[in-house]
């Protein structure tokens, strides 16, 4: 009878064993990522390189990447236009040139805002590009990819319903979730799409209030699949943080630090990122330069 208790004990003991490391295993494996995600920022610095846009932008704000870095595409606000560059060498702004432009004037002439163009996502084929003011949304195909000079409008969406002063839109990787900044809302609205990357199936699903740190949000960008959501803010002149414990639901989403760009430029107003996270881009208003930040171990 001793021996049978000594046996069970001895297989409790090993199963209690087991279940501890696996949960020390889980918690540390857990703990790798939030270590990650909190160096996001902690590891760059202005890298000394820009990009002036001043002779075919007035006003720029966001900026958009092919996913291979040859091609960079910014919008103009007063000059209502959007512009694209391409780059000697990928993602190096400092190799860039001027290479077209596409007049939104005429596109977006029915609207009362159509001088406020503002958010800018091109899809990851070059074939759909989408234009945001601070509550409309245009969309527009390209019959050659990444062909301004190929633009077609073909829908419009009016967001009034849910978005009072918007800047900047981000999609989920499939499509399926869309994204939109708030400036006057202080939040950021999170929307289900029933029909990938088509807007006008959208339903609303959260509204992230992030009151407590923004000042005047202007930017929005979601990486490392969706666990990481960043914010521009130009009020604080900073890059604002959110980590997403569960990817791309913004009910998960805790602000963790900020980075500060303000010895560069006094009005940030885009933000983007190579999606591998080696650099980030701001669009400084006032010198109507892009700014290019790299990470000071890939110097």
């Amino acid at each position: 009878m001793k021996r049978i208790c000594s046996n069970n004990f001895i297989s409790a003991l090993k199963i209690l064993l087991v279940s501890v490391l696996l949960a020390f295993c889980a918690t540390a494996e857990k703990s790798e990522r939030d270590r990650n995600n909190l160096l996001l920022f902690e590891e760059y610095s202005y890298s000394g390189i820009s990009l002036d846009i001043s002779n075919e932008t007035e006003n720029a704000r966001a900026t958009a990447w092919r996913p291979d870095g040859s091609m960079l595409f910014v919008t103009g606000r007063y000059t209502e236009n959007v512009v694209s560059y391409s780059l000697e060498e990928p993602w190096n702004i400092g190799t860039a040139t001027f290479s077209a432009e596409f007049d939104l004037a005429e596109d977006l002439g029915n609207s009362s805002q159509s001088s406020v163009a503002h958010g800018l996502f091109l899809h990851n084929d070059g074939a759909l590009m989408l234009v945001f003011n601070r509550t409309e949304i245009w969309e527009f195909t390209l019959e050659t990819p990444w062909n301004l000079a190929s633009a077609v409008q073909t829908s419009y969406f009016d967001l009034q319903k849910y978005v009072q002063r918007g800047h900047d839109f981000d999609f989920k990787a499939d499509g399926s979730r869309f994204f939109i900044d708030d400036r006057d809302a202080q939040a950021v609205h999170e929307f289900y799409l029933e029909t990938p990357w088509d807007i006008s199936t959208m339903k609303w699903e959260y509204t992230l209030d992030i009151s407590d740190q923004e000042n005047a949000v202007r930017g929005l960008e979601l990486v490392l699949e969706g666990t990481v959501m960043l914010l521009m803010d130009t009020g604080r002149k900073e890059v604002l943080q959110y980590q997403l414990s569960e990817p791309y639901s913004l009910k998960s989403a805790r602000f963790i630090n900020a980075f500060n760009v303000s010895e560069e430029t006094g009005n940030p107003r885009g933000l983007s990122i190579r999606p591998d996270l080696e650099f980030f881009y701001v669009t400084g208003n006032d010198n109507q330069k892009i700014y290019q930040y790299t990470r000071r171990s890939s110097y």
